[in-house]
């Protein structure tokens, strides 16, 4: 579903400007408003669709600001866009859902409020666990939040808050005062530095003591930030944005070291890094662990035929299916060429017999559509549960009996039924 965004403003080049900056950067239907009754008008055709609104305070027929009262009663993050910045926006529009304001003073501040868009709307699948024994405090931080459309956890002390971080590992932020009972913040920022690097999660401290010694404590300890109370809402959404930002630019670095450019799958050196680690384990503890080897049937003719571009296709629909079809205790890589490689772990055998078998037929009933033309392809499939001497004779092995397809007509599945080594 794509997401919409609504720009209230009369000038013409400031919404024509912002509209081209937000399509370019993301795939979003951008409705524009002129007044408020234009406004009005179109909140009301798209009921509860719209994801933000961009809003200037002064509209021909509402010149003071009266567009933010009345699209507060929308709960729509509100990005505020202004040609002054004498008005105290902070306080006159503190409680309005208002999540930033832009002073329209370039086209820098366009690209700004172009990326705050796209920062709320990909904030949906980010989690902050907020710690603090003032219920108060807890609850205003998770308030502010929701404004961002970021789902807000919360712990009154460091004890509940490591248990709640256990249960939920995709926690990108923990916000968190520094003196608590039972576990005070500073105990709380070691405990969590030993489970995860700065580059996984982020440690904001929040507090009233203004004792300088106190945020190098804590940034030596591993904290990434560090929020005197009384902060601004303008401050604390800058910095919220600031980590998120550091930990997706990680994120977005060890993707391009570890995944296939073409496919989004894992590459081979990250099979071979962290395959062999689930390989280990499974083999120490006596787990079920398979590799299946995946080759495209005449891969070649699809690329004399067709060209490479149908084969790029082709290449990526084998990740399309993979991904649909396996949505656990799997790594999936692209090995090279038009091979790829499944590590399957704790599942039974049945499961990944009939699994393969499954894969197998998608590939033989899908069809790509391309310039008129339908064009189907099958795969062939071999694959071991035998653990042998180390990953790479297990892919060997698995490689064999994809061999052994082949050499039967391809669109198979063969299996090593020797389980032992």
């Amino acid at each position: 579903m794509k997401h919409k965004v609504l720009i209230i403003d009369d000038s013409i080049s400031v919404c024509n400007t912002l509209k081209s900056f937000i399509e370019n950067d993301l795939e979003i239907d951008v409705f524009i408003a002129k007044s408020l009754k234009d406004s009005a008008n179109l909140l009301l055709q798209e009921k509860g669709k719209i994801d933000v609104v961009l809003a200037d305070l002064g509209l021909p027929d509402a010149p003071n600001g009266e567009i933010i009262d009345f699209l507060s009663k929308f709960k729509i993050p509100i990005v505020i866009l202004t040609g002054s910045d004498n008005v105290d926006i902070e306080e006159k529009f503190r409680d309005k859902n208002i999540v930033d304001y832009i002073i329209k003073d370039g086209i820098s501040a366009l690209t700004y409020a172009s990326s705050i868009v796209k920062r709320i709307i990909h904030n949906k699948n980010i989690k902050i666990l907020v710690v603090d024994d003032s219920k108060s405090f807890v609850n205003k931080t998770i308030d502010l939040l929701k404004r961002y459309k970021i789902i807000g956890l919360c712990a009154y002390d460091g004890e509940e808050a490591y248990s709640v971080l256990k249960e939920n590992s995709d926690v990108k932020i923990v916000l968190t005062d520094y003196l608590m009972p039972k576990m005070d913040g500073l105990e709380l920022t070691k405990k969590i530095r030993r489970d995860y690097s700065k580059d996984e999660l982020s440690i904001i401290v929040t507090s009233n003591d203004t004792n300088k010694k106190i945020p190098a404590k804590f940034l030596k300890y591993g904290a990434n930030d560090f929020l005197y109370k009384g902060f601004s809402n303008e401050e604390f959404f800058a910095r919220i944005n600031s980590n998120i930002e550091v930990l997706e630019l990680f994120d977005e670095i060890k993707n391009k070291a570890n995944k296939d450019y073409l496919t989004g799958l894992f590459n081979r050196r990250y099979l071979f890094d962290v395959g062999n680690k689930i390989y280990e384990d499974c083999k120490i503890n006596d787990k079920i662990f398979a590799i299946a080897i995946i080759d495209i049937d005449n891969f070649k003719n699809i690329n004399d035929t067709y060209g490479h571009d149908v084969g790029d296709m082709a290449l990526k629909e084998v990740s399309k299916i993979l991904n649909k079809e396996i949505m656990s205790n799997a790594l999936i890589s692209r090995l090279g060429g038009e091979e790829f490689c499944i590590c399957f772990y704790n599942r039974t055998e049945k499961d990944i017999d009939g699994l393969l078998e499954n894969i197998r037929k998608k590939f033989e009933n899908n069809i790509i559509n391309y310039n008129n033309k339908e064009i189907k392809y099958t795969i062939s499939i071999g694959y071991s549960f035998r653990f042998g001497k180390n990953i790479d004779s297990m892919i060997n092995n698995a490689d064999k009996y994809l061999y052994f397809a082949k050499n039967e007509g391809r669109n198979r599945v063969r299996k090593d039924e020797n389980r032992f080594t």
